[in-house]
């Protein structure tokens, strides 16, 4: 299990309007193939136009292309094209293991994301759940 080593709990919730989690990571957003085919069946198109389209090798990493090197492909007017399928790693933001392994990265993150300090507060234990990929829930 990753370790968290910034204080908990940790109070968290989306800000409407808000879509700075979608250009965190220069909008590189890493994707699954289960993401690939979750996506393409929503996209109501085949995986392999998707990944013809969307998908590049990022590394070792298969990720999503994204837009202007600085945000994720789907995001339009500050909206997820896609949220209802979204990859594992948007669901979990901001509790991603490498964002909590240090405070001074927890302190970057909460520089760029306006909902950490704000909504429920986050225990230990549920942050760890979300790591096993449980999607964050930041309604109060």
């Amino acid at each position: 299990m990753p370790r968290i080593n910034v204080q908990t709990p940790i109070f968290f919730k989306c800000q409407t309007g808000c879509s700075s989690c979608c250009s965190s990571n220069g909008g590189t957003v890493s994707v699954t193939y289960d993401d690939i085919k979750r996506i393409s069946v929503y996209l109501k198109i085949s995986s392999d136009e998707f990944e013809k389209k969307y998908i590049h090798q990022d590394g070792s990493k298969t990720a999503l292309v994204d837009k202007n090197e600085s945000e994720c492909v789907f995001l339009e007017e500050h909206k997820c094209r896609i949220y209802p399928v979204r990859p594992r790693q948007c669901k979990t933001f901001p509790f991603w293991p490498q964002n909590l392994k240090s405070e001074k990265r927890w302190n970057m993150i909460m520089d760029e994301c306006p909902g950490i300090g704000d909504g429920k507060a986050f225990s230990r234990r549920e942050i760890e759940e979300i790591f096993k990929g449980k999607p964050v829930n930041s309604k109060k």
